[in-house]
């Protein structure tokens, strides 16, 4: 029997971004049994817990001592982080550069004005994603206003000590304003400092983040909005990038670096926010965000708001750019696109949950507006069983 092969896998595994690169490493694994895997989940340091001789080794995350170790023992290294030098070592990990493009989509499309960005530091991750966040929002005649602070060190987000110059940045803003956070992390300490400011989310400052970390999204008031990563296709993909390479295979140069795009905005209500000057008009998209699947159609958007059809259709054209009808698609797909994702559903039920009246109509509104099938999105993206 040939030899099985050693493989690392060294990421932080109290995060969802760690858990779902193992997860994702786990699915390529276990339909092979030719690995046999390290795991170091702690990240621990390196002088007291020596990094194995391995012969492949998956990292995302890790501190530089750590990675020179890592490197030192181990034949080849694939990194999951977007920081990492591809003259280095492959790369696989999330698109930055769309995940700033999909959370201006999503600020728009709540009918903000103004917007801003939280997060700035040296690296190249933060970087990206304000390039794709100010490309989106300059495309469509709109600019960016950037938070006057570096990244927090650990101690400051403890002590809050970046609060006085955060909160004096939040409140020169116009109002309402929509602000992506570079991570999870900060768009819950900046919604922190919004509350500590009295600056209320979000009728005032919608906020973003990124990962879809459920843990910390859920433990800020209000919860948060984020733009969702399929970490667990980055860790399958970074673990087909090294079999192959353990099978002495060597990579093209546009293999170097796989960057896998963003699922989409899991909306929370950080982000429940519709900027219009209408108040008929806003409770006309409330209400199709809370009914259209129950299902709802048009002349229920009307008995709610007690308007004419005509009035309704300039008001959704004039000021958001699309029909009622289309509003009520929208509402439809994207919570077609959750349960997909993550439940476990027959998709005839989903359908059926989501308004549709049969499969077929489904199915093809679904592929008109996502691009591909109900099944061939659950084949690519499905988490539940991961």
């Amino acid at each position: 029997m040939a030899k099985r092969l050693t493989v690392g896998i060294a990421v932080d595994g109290l995060t969802n971004y760690g858990r779902a690169i193992v997860r994702g490493v786990m699915r390529y694994v276990n339909a092979r049994h030719e690995w046999r895997l390290h795991e170091d989940l702690r990240l621990r340091d390196p002088k007291l817990h020596p990094w194995p001789t391995c012969d492949g080794a998956i990292i995302g995350g890790v501190a530089p001592s750590l990675l020179k170790a890592i490197r030192r023992h181990s034949r080849h290294v694939i990194s999951c982080s977007g920081s990492g030098d591809p003259r280095a070592f492959p790369i696989v990990c999330a698109d930055s550069t769309a995940i700033g493009r999909v959370a201006a989509a999503h600020l728009m499309e709540c009918r903000l004005t103004h917007f801003g960005f939280y997060g700035r530091r040296r690296g190249r991750i933060a970087a990206d994603r304000l390039e794709g966040f100010e490309a989106a929002l300059s495309a469509a005649g709109f600019s960016c206003l950037e938070a006057p602070l570096d990244y927090p060190d650990e101690d400051e987000i403890i002590e809050h000590s970046h609060w006085p110059v955060l909160m004096q940045w939040l409140a020169s803003l116009p109002k309402p304003v929509g602000i992506l956070a570079v991570d999870d992390p900060l768009a819950h300490d900046l919604a922190g400092a919004c509350d500590a400011a009295e600056i209320s989310v979000p009728d005032r400052v919608a906020i973003v983040g990124v990962n879809n970390d459920d843990l910390v999204c859920d433990a800020t008031y209000p919860p948060l909005s984020s733009v969702e990563i399929d970490f667990s296709r980055v860790g399958y993909l970074a673990a087909r990038q090294l079999d192959t390479l353990l099978q002495g295979n060597t990579l093209l140069e546009a293999e170097r670096v796989i960057r896998v795009p963003p699922l989409g905005v899991v909306q929370r209500l950080s982000t429940s926010v519709q900027a219009v000057d209408d108040p008929q008009l806003a409770a006309a998209v409330a209400f199709i965000r809370d009914h259209a699947c129950d299902p709802c159609d048009v002349p229920d958007v009307l008995r709610e708001v007690a308007a004419s059809r005509s009035w309704l259709e300039r008001q959704f054209a004039g000021k958001l750019n699309r029909t009622p009808h289309d509003e009520i698609i929208r509402v439809r797909v994207e919570r077609a696109r959750l349960l997909l994702l993550d439940s476990d559903e027959k998709i005839a039920r989903i359908a059926q949950r989501c308004g549709f009246t049969t499969l077929q109509s489904f199915g093809r509104v679904f592929r008109q507006v996502m691009g591909t099938t109900p099944a061939a999105f659950r084949r690519a993206h499905y988490r539940g069983g991961v």
